[in-house]
């Protein structure tokens, strides 16, 4: 029996489906694009910074849902490829949520912050945020200078 285009190509994508989700023993495990949460609320990586402040923790469904579940993780600096282990910032503390302003504050601009799963299982929900310089005048004149939405909203 000849397969045609069509089957070879939906059998290539179940096979992929398969292959990229990752399964537990009670169920699916799967992570979004954006595992992480500050103060209950996605991650937002364009206004994350150095002085950044709120409970961080990582989760395994969607983030914004009251669903997704907790997941213990690691979290630490890495100033020139070195890992800093003081205080909070440590590679082999494991915890389930952290005040990111205490690992932040022995942070210098160009550190990367690492958040790595606890279980080797849930690798794919590492993320390692690089503590860039944010310019402070966008930071305050961004907003003020924003277009006003106007009529209903639409």
């Amino acid at each position: 029996m000849r397969y045609t285009n069509t089957y070879r190509l939906a059998i290539v994508l179940i096979l992929f489906m398969v292959g990229t989700t990752t399964f537990s023993k009670g169920g699916e495990n799967y992570f979004y694009g954006n595992p992480l949460v500050l103060n209950g609320k996605a991650l937002d990586y364009q206004t994350f910074w150095k002085g950044s402040k709120g409970l961080l923790a990582l989760v395994k469904g969607n983030p914004n849902s009251a669903d997704a579940t907790r997941v213990p993780f690691k979290i630490y600096l890495k100033h020139e490829g070195q890992v800093v282990n003081k205080g909070l910032s440590s590679d082999s503390r494991e915890l389930y949520e952290v005040e990111v302003a205490h690992v932040l504050a022995l942070a210098r601009f160009g550190d990367e912050l690492v958040i790595e799963p606890a279980l080797k299982s849930d690798v794919k929900a590492k993320r390692v945020i690089k503590l860039a310089k944010i310019d402070l005048m966008y930071m305050i004149l961004g907003p003020l200078l924003a277009k006003q939405k106007g009529g209903d909203g639409c």
